[in-house]
């Protein structure tokens, strides 16, 4: 719903924040029928992961407070919908 409709400009911001490198590079965004899925660059290490609405999955390395910094800059790019339809469901 709402990590689909990210710009790749916000993907690296989102990235930067969750691997706490600001200069991180993203190298790949791949956009299938699924959530993205994105390759960085990462103090010269590549690391892969998949972003979904609420959380972020990582197959290289995770830091421990990744899935709380990846929500907070959710919140930052998407607003105030994004907590309410967090907080929202399963309540209907």
């Amino acid at each position: 719903m709402f990590v689909k409709r990210l710009k790749d400009h916000e993907i690296a911001q989102i990235m930067r924040a969750v691997s706490d490198d600001p200069e991180c590079e993203v190298v790949d965004i791949v956009r299938k029928l699924t959530d993205p899925e994105v390759t960085i660059n990462s103090q010269d290490m590549e690391e892969h992961y998949v972003l979904h609405d609420y959380d972020i999955e990582g197959f290289d390395y995770l830091p421990d407070d990744a899935t709380i910094t990846y929500r907070k800059e959710m919140l930052k790019i998407i607003g105030i919908k994004y907590a309410e339809t967090y907080l929202m469901r399963g309540t209907r």
